[in-house]
């Protein structure tokens, strides 16, 4: 796996981190990480209530976040 370190780490903890975060107590979090040609894809999923379908187009905004009546 070629990327930086730290940025790949910052990645997992954000990732993991609010799945942990928003996933409800007795729920369930997944990480998978498969090769995919020359790729590698990291997937997490997990039972929490999820991004509204019409935030989606803002979820890779610079400091964007629901609010908690949003989730």
């Amino acid at each position: 796996l070629l990327g930086n370190p730290i940025q790949l780490r910052q990645m997992m903890d954000n990732l993991i981190g609010n799945a942990i975060k928003y996933t409800p107590e007795n729920g369930k979090i997944d990480v998978t990480a498969k090769k995919v040609g020359d790729n590698v894809v990291i997937q997490v999923s997990d039972t929490g209530a999820g991004i509204p379908e019409e935030e989606h187009s803002k979820i890779f905004d610079k400091f964007y976040r629901l609010t908690p009546e949003q989730y």
